[in-house]
């Protein structure tokens, strides 16, 4: 008792503070009698929804509702905050939406701001989800321009990512979701690295290295001379990338638990087995596969029980969730790999992933000595040295290759960070993973091979010639 009075009168200044900034916001314009339209984002505390009047007019309402009084309290924080911003930046000439009312509904706090019409988030267009207005090229440059006017005017934003951005049908790209950000007079250089290497983390996998380039550029240029970083352009640029390099796999590999959890990807199934499956997976095919890993015998197996199923029995609980989960930290990575569909734990634990139909095993006699086939694994072995990434085992043959010639990842037990050779190439170490030697190709295959090195190097400019003189003096 004693410790909660001292803690409500050393807040008393502060809850003071919070009453008379509420009920200034009180006489903020509302908009009353909106119907809902479509539920843009929905989370535990905070939700994002779409809402039209009877006229036809659209207005997006971000409403903050933490459960807790504690949390609530900084909900009315965050939510005034966000109002501020966009009504501070918008009057200093900033694209962001149009604030349009700050007010307290049903115990929650409600933001209404302007509807941008048809526009889509940085995320859908760099997944392909949507289709750039004028063309990657120019969106990275919007994009970029944008970001510099944030930082122009003292935005300190500690929660950028591709989906809090947008462009617009004309190509014009705005920024959203501010309830975390403050502005302040000027910013450290240490908060511009971080924002270029966490955006450049995001796109680094869906953006090609000139699209990168295009986008740092524009920033570069844009942002007021006193606000540049004394660190030369071209230095400050390999700098972001090697940040974005280390941050990127750093994210995948803290969210890899998430295959292990109901989420967006996977879900419970407690029909046949205690483990979890793709969402959407036809439940008939599935228990057809429980059936027949089930069969198996004590001993490990990694094959294919029908086309494109590749099923690996004979291992413990912990084996099967590291494959599982592996196979969804390489295609996180955009790397051609096996698609993880099921996992199971009881009665005997096995993993089931998604291969490319017709494929084999790269264990079988000569299946990667076509020059389409060693393209790809150069690509392949190039991704891996790009994102610091090294399969140390796994549970069968570690390369499937499709009819097409595709070299995909199998079933890997260990995919461990190398940052030994982040960013650079080791031709010898690529082809010792598929059990080859450059002694053993003709001319023709190690072109293929090299070439593929390059394609899937990442490398641009300076970086990229050197490994083309290597490649082709080595």
């Amino acid at each position: 008792m004693e410790a909660r009075r001292r803690f409500g009168s050393c807040n008393a200044g502060f809850r003071a503070e919070l009453r008379a900034r509420f009920n200034r916001s009180a006489a903020l314009p509302t908009i009353a009698g909106l119907l809902l339209e479509k539920v843009l984002k929905e989370g535990e505390r905070r939700s994002v929804r779409l809402e039209r009047d009877a006229a036809g007019q659209r207005t997006v309402v971000k409403r903050f509702s933490a459960p807790s009084l504690a949390a609530a309290t900084l909900d009315r924080v965050r939510a005034a905050r966000e109002h501020r911003l966009l009504s501070e930046l918008r009057d200093a000439g900033v694209r962001v939406p149009q604030a349009l009312g700050l007010e307290r509904v049903d115990g929650g706090w409600e933001v209404r701001m302007e509807w941008l019409g048809a526009s889509a988030t940085a995320a859908d267009l760099l997944e392909g989800r949507a289709p750039w207005p004028r063309g990657r090229a120019a969106g990275c440059r919007e994009l970029g321009i944008l970001l510099a006017t944030l930082h122009a005017r003292g935005v300190d934003h500690p929660d950028l990512h591709p989906g809090n951005a947008l462009v617009s049908a004309d190509g014009r790209a705005w920024a959203i979701d501010f309830h975390k950000a403050r502005r302040v007079k000027a910013l450290r250089e240490r908060t511009l690295r971080r924002d270029l290497a966490s955006l450049a983390a995001s796109a680094r996998e869906t953006l090609t290295p000139f699209e990168r380039a295009r986008f740092f550029l524009a920033w570069h240029s844009a942002l007021p001379a006193e606000l540049r970083p004394d660190t030369p352009r071209a230095l400050l640029a390999r700098e972001i990338e090697t940040s974005a390099r280390e941050r990127r796999v750093a994210v995948v590999h803290k969210r890899r638990l998430r295959r292990l959890r109901t989420s967006s990807t996977v879900e419970k199934d407690e029909r046949d087995f205690s483990g979890y499956v793709r969402h959407g997976f036809d439940a008939e095919r599935l228990g057809r596969l429980a059936r027949t890993a089930l069969a198996r015998g004590p001993g490990l197996f990694a094959g294919l029980v029908e086309p494109g199923v590749l099923v690996v029995t004979g291992i413990s609980e912990r084996q099967a969730r590291r494959i599982f989960v592996n196979a969804a930290r390489a295609l996180e990575h955009r790397l051609p790999a096996a698609r993880p569909l099921a996992l199971a734990r009881e009665p005997r634990p096995w993993v089931a992933l998604e291969v490319p139909e017709h494929s084999l095993p790269a264990t079988v006699p000569q299946a990667l000595r076509s020059t389409r086939s060693l393209h790809s694994l150069g690509k392949l072995c190039a991704g891996l040295f790009d994102r610091a990434l090294r399969p140390r085992s796994s549970a069968g043959p570690l390369f499937w290759i499709a009819g097409t010639g595709e070299v995909v990842l199998g079933a890997v037990l260990e995919l461990e960070r190398d940052a030994t050779r982040a960013g650079g190439v080791d031709t010898v170490r690529a082809l010792s993973l598929a059990g080859l030697s450059i002694s053993e190709l003709s001319p023709r295959e190690r072109a293929a091979f090299a070439a593929g090195l390059l394609a899937g190097s990442g490398l641009a400019g300076a970086a990229r010639e050197a490994l083309r003189a290597e490649l082709r003096h080595g």
